[in-house]
């Protein structure tokens, strides 16, 4: 049992698979031998759950390890080396439980407050990116990021009002397949934005790189139709990372939307006819959401042949 349990600051993000108990509707009991319906279903269900959970989270490590990375093709003279090196290291820790993802980053830096910030945008972009991944391949999850206190566990995992607030927002705003950003987030990334120090005696490099990188995670926020803000993750800022040289999926990013896309709006039209009335607002809002940034894109699009 940890003893000594240190509070500070986290960002949490809670990320919950949608979809997996349905996969096994129907299948009560073990399949005994000679009974190859109930054995295929399981094996159809399995595909659908256990095997789609291990390849989202090696998506996962792979866009959080892309996200983390501190290479730069930025010339440092060699007297700045060490600390350009050390203010872009990235805090961010995530664990994995079931069909859920817990990512969370500790504000509490050795040095250099920005350390934080890079873990933060690490999370919105692999959080955004991985929504519009999993979509394109006919699944779906929503999650809740929030600021708040915490410690962590002996096993690693963070504990308090961090993880009850980011949980909170997944389980009872998100509703449909989306990512809602907490208040406590965006009025921390306004007052870095604003250049307010975070640390006593904070290195005003620092408070400049802090103000940058929060300015570009405000970007990747949006307000939705009830005036939550979500994660725009068919934004311009989000769709950069699908070009990062780390990244490498055998399809283009258009082909990815178009996909995502698709399953968006057939799993809306059949929620319609199945007059499932609750998954079929959800999808309708999800569906309305690819229609607005669909048109955005075209709109900017001919504006520039103009």
């Amino acid at each position: 049992m940890k003893k000594d349990h240190n509070y500070c600051y986290y960002l949490v993000a809670f990320i919950d698979i949608l979809g997996q108990k349905e996969a096994f509707q129907g299948i009560n009991s073990v399949p005994a031998e000679g009974e190859e319906d109930l054995k295929k279903k399981i094996i159809e269900a399995h595909k659908q759950t256990v095997q789609f959970v291990e390849v989202f989270r090696e998506s996962f490590n792979n866009l959080f390890g892309v996200s983390k990375e501190t290479k730069s093709k930025i010339e440092v003279p060699d007297t700045f080396k060490k600390q350009f090196n050390e203010i872009r290291k990235v805090s961010l820790k995530h664990k994995r439980f079931s069909d859920c993802i817990l990512a969370f980053v500790p504000f509490q830096t050795d040095k250099y407050h920005l350390n934080a910030v890079n873990g933060i945008r690490a999370i919105i972009t692999s959080c955004g990116a991985m929504l519009l991944l999993s979509l394109s391949d006919g699944k779906a999850f929503r999650a809740g990021i929030e600021v708040g206190l915490g410690t962590e566990l002996e096993n690693g995992e963070v504990y308090g009002p961090a993880l009850f607030k980011a949980y909170n927002l997944e389980r009872k705003i998100a509703q449909y397949p989306r990512i809602v950003i907490g208040p406590e987030l965006i009025n921390y990334l306004i007052n870095l934005s604003k250049k307010n120090p975070q640390m006593p005696n904070q290195d005003p490099i620092d408070i400049e790189l802090c103000k940058v990188t929060a300015d570009k995670c405000l970007k990747m926020i949006i307000k939705d139709f009830d005036g939550y803000n979500i994660v725009d993750y068919l934004g311009d800022e989000i769709k950069k990372i699908y070009s990062h040289p780390s990244v490498s999926y055998k399809i283009s990013y258009e082909e990815i939307f178009e996909r995502a896309s698709k399953f968006v709006e057939e799993e809306y039209q059949k929620r319609k006819k199945m007059k499932d009335s609750k998954l079929a607002l959800r999808y309708y809002l999800l569906s309305n959401y690819f229609k607005i940034k669909t048109k955005m894109s075209h709109s900017t699009s001919s504006n520039k042949t103009k």
